[in-house]
């Protein structure tokens, strides 16, 4: 940060220019580094369309449309979690999840938005429906069991250890180098988390399951996979509640 010319106290924001022209978002997202009340004063504290600020590294990141690089595992994941729910509805067992951009998380580490948020406990996703802002875990609210991040250019694993501390339980990541990283608590590896196979918090999915539905393929199969998948994880969950 550089100060302005002639105006003192003020700085010039610092801004990282998308990538080089090849990467399928490079010319969609801009990152600048401000301090959070700048950001506040030129948004309106986060109403400003596509915007957000990552407050645990300090850049405010701008969207001019959405990318297809983005858009397509959220999509598939937040259809996913649509399709458990309502499988385990058909059998009484009440879900509740919360869609990409609709939850902004705050704990003594900062503030978090993952794309996608999920529930189990649909009292707790009661708590938080009407919280207008952020949902401070630190006044008590409950953290979503599981959190999303669909990485475009930066990889977002620096988010992890904080949604840990927050008391989430699992994590999921896509990049288009990396894949599918399914993430759990480990207090005794050396960034608090670890990588595992499968998850524990929708049991019966695994790595390789999530891995087809991230990948560009024919809608339709797609759909049928996202379908039986739904299906064995609900009757995973209900096996588990009854044991």
């Amino acid at each position: 940060m550089v100060p302005l010319a002639g105006a003192p106290g003020l700085v010039r924001p610092s801004v990282r220019e998308p990538a080089a022209a090849g990467g399928p978002d490079a010319p969609l997202r801009i990152e600048v580094a401000m301090p959070r009340r700048l950001f506040d004063r030129l948004t309106g504290h986060d109403d400003a369309p596509r915007c957000r600020y990552d407050e645990h590294v300090g850049l405010a990141e701008f969207v001019a449309e959405p990318g297809l690089a983005h858009e397509r595992p959220a999509s598939q994941i937040t259809q996913l979690f649509a399709r458990i729910a309502d499988a385990l509805a058909d059998e009484g067992r009440e879900v509740s999840w919360i869609p990409a951009g609709a939850l902004r998380l705050l704990s003594g580490d900062g503030a978090f938005e993952a794309d996608a948020s999920f529930y189990l406990d649909p009292g707790a996703e009661r708590a938080v429906r009407q919280i207008d802002g952020y949902v401070d875990v630190r006044t008590g609210l409950p953290p979503p069991d599981l959190v999303v991040e669909i990485d475009r250019r930066r990889r977002s694993r620096h988010k992890l250890a904080p949604y840990f501390r927050m008391g989430v339980k699992e994590a999921w990541t896509w990049h288009r180098k990396d894949g599918v990283g399914i993430w759990t608590l480990d207090a005794g590896a050396a960034e608090g988390f670890r990588p595992v196979l499968s998850s524990a918090v929708l049991p019966g999915l695994t790595r390789a399951d999530l891995a087809p539905l991230c990948r560009q393929g024919d809608p339709l199969e797609q759909a049928r996979r996202s379908r039986r998948l739904a299906r064995r994880v609900a009757a995973r969950i209900l096996d588990a509640s009854l044991g």
